[in-house]
């Protein structure tokens, strides 16, 4: 199952919601009970985490990011460097 980064954000803002509800609840009924629950969705936020992305489809380039252009310019390979003896 592959998450957006946007999924990912609204899954774990969720998941932190329900955690603080259950601590909440476990205060309004004075028990104990709902703070183990509160653990589930906890550590399901670490899950939501670690899925992967989805990916862009192809063509479809992110506006911030600008094309890859090579950073090497074209050089002659076949031509030796010039020696130091050379020059004087």
């Amino acid at each position: 199952m592959t998450l957006s980064p946007t999924s990912k954000l609204l899954f774990t803002v969720a998941l932190f919601a329900v955690a603080v509800a259950l601590v909440a609840v476990a205060s309004a009924v004075h028990e104990a009970a709902p703070l183990f629950f509160a653990w589930i969705p906890l550590l399901t936020v670490a899950w939501v985490l670690t899925r992967p992305e989805s990916a862009t489809p192809d063509g479809l380039a992110s506006p911030q990011e600008p094309p890859a252009e090579p950073e090497v310019a074209a050089t002659e390979t076949n031509e030796p460097p010039p020696s130091p003896e050379a020059s004087g």
